[in-house]
């Protein structure tokens, strides 16, 4: 895959997709979800909000590189884990 620029904010964001993906995985069996609804007319699941706020994540990173590439994607990846955490908990 050397048509990808690997850098270390890629490589957290694809390891913690796996980690939330195994862990959702165990906490499923553990103690089963079920759908609810949010502030959104829309009935979702665990796996629903995790998926919706990784694409929350992906686009907040888009847009801070085009907006503002100059500064670090930390600051990006720091604003998408506070709307995951709110999708998470809210939606």
């Amino acid at each position: 895959m050397g048509w990808m620029r690997w850098t270390l904010p890629s490589a957290y964001f694809f390891g913690s997709i796996v980690v939330m993906l195994i862990f959702l995985a165990f906490y499923d069996m553990k103690s089963p979800g079920y759908p609810r609804k949010g502030w959104l007319p829309i009935e979702t699941t665990r796996g629903d909000r995790v998926f919706i706020s990784l694409l929350a994540l992906g686009s907040t990173v888009f847009i801070w590189l085009a907006v503002v590439p100059s500064l670090s994607i930390w600051w990006a990846m720091g604003i998408g884990a506070v709307e995951g955490t709110v999708i998470l908990r809210r939606f």
